[in-house]
């Protein structure tokens, strides 16, 4: 059979798809591993077996392998250089932790920011909390619109908001709004009240909280983040306010420059600069400071565990210098 094409009506295969892996059980991969210089020392086989069969698999604990160099040339061509089992483990379970750190605080900025909203709308005597919902939904393209509404009413079944779609139906006043949108249609509203307001510091954290949101769905769905600390591959600009404030606590241009083309350790930047912003006391400030301090003790360990490794040590130092400089306490 030849090719099929687009025109066919069927999914183009001009391109021989990749061979695919083969199964293997826990003592292959093992053997895997070691076949591309993994040590086992600081992790024995023993321990490794455990860690692949009940507590991960293989492809949650090998992707941090991207992070440490290979030999070029001579014997060891394309073996891992200082790589331990041992370390592998050590960054799956720091990432687990710094998703646990993250999480909370995306959520902290997304209800400062549905207060802050309604807030002004309230001590704004030209504004009306339903006028200004209804005027949203016109300024809405057909498309968004209708995505928007039936957003609502998919939650008019839910048994936590299902009440409040019923009761104020598609048309809520912005108080109650706010309690329905999920993160990125709120994120759109914020959007539309800076432009509404004429308000540059809104604006700026509607932009930042775009950033905040990628760094909550990758929290929310356990997606690995250290394993792309090497990547140098966003073309979003790191907001004006954040690369000041980095500039400030001595963050070097280079440095700023080299660390912001990375998109996790922008959005990261960018989701703790915003909390220190609108979270300034309080409860959710002093929870905040104690996980990141713990936080920070934990990368400090992995940057003491592997020192010659020059994307962790630089990476994560990064991280350690911004959280201590931004919250005080930590």
């Amino acid at each position: 059979m030849g090719n099929m094409t687009k025109a066919d009506g069927n999914i183009e295969e001009s391109k021989p798809c990749k061979q695919p892996k083969p199964k293997l059980t826990a003592d292959e991969q093992i053997a895997h591993l070691k076949s591309k210089g993994v040590k086992f020392e600081l992790c024995s086989e023993q321990e490794a077996r455990t860690w692949l069969t009940t507590r991960a698999f293989y492809f949650q604990i090998a992707s941090y392998r991207v992070l440490f160099e290979k030999y070029v040339g001579g014997k060891n061509d394309g073996k891992y250089i200082n790589l331990d089992f041992g370390n592998l483990v050590m960054l799956y379970r720091l990432d687990g932790l710094l998703r646990e750190t993250l999480f909370p605080l995306t959520q902290d900025v997304e209800h400062a920011a549905a207060v802050g909203i309604v807030k002004r709308v309230t001590e704004k005597v030209d504004e009306d909390g339903y006028v200004i919902v209804e005027e949203y939904m016109q300024s809405l393209s057909k498309h968004d619109r209708n995505r928007r509404e039936h957003e609502l009413i998919m939650l008019s079944k839910d048994a936590y908001s299902g009440a409040l779609v019923e009761k104020y139906g598609l048309r809520p006043p912005v108080w109650v709004l706010a309690e329905l949108l999920t993160f990125g249609a709120f994120i759109d509203f914020y959007l539309f009240c800076a432009r509404r307001w004429d308000d540059k510091t809104l604006l700026d954290e509607h932009y930042l909280l775009r950033q905040s949101k990628m760094v909550r769905n990758a929290t929310a769905h356990g997606s690995a983040i250290l394993n792309g600390l090497s990547s140098e591959a966003t073309r979003i600009q790191t907001n004006n306010n954040v690369s000041n404030a980095l500039a400030e606590i001595g963050i070097s241009p280079r440095q700023r420059s080299s660390k912001m083309k990375n998109p996790r350790l922008q959005q990261i930047a960018s989701l703790l600069y915003l909390h220190k912003e609108l979270i300034k006391d309080g409860e959710l400030h002093t929870r905040a400071t104690k996980n990141l301090a713990a936080l920070c003790t934990s990368m400090a360990e992995a940057m003491k565990a592997m020192p010659k490794n020059d994307v962790i040590r630089s990476s994560l130092g990064f991280l350690v210098n911004v959280t201590q400089a931004w919250f005080q306490d930590v």
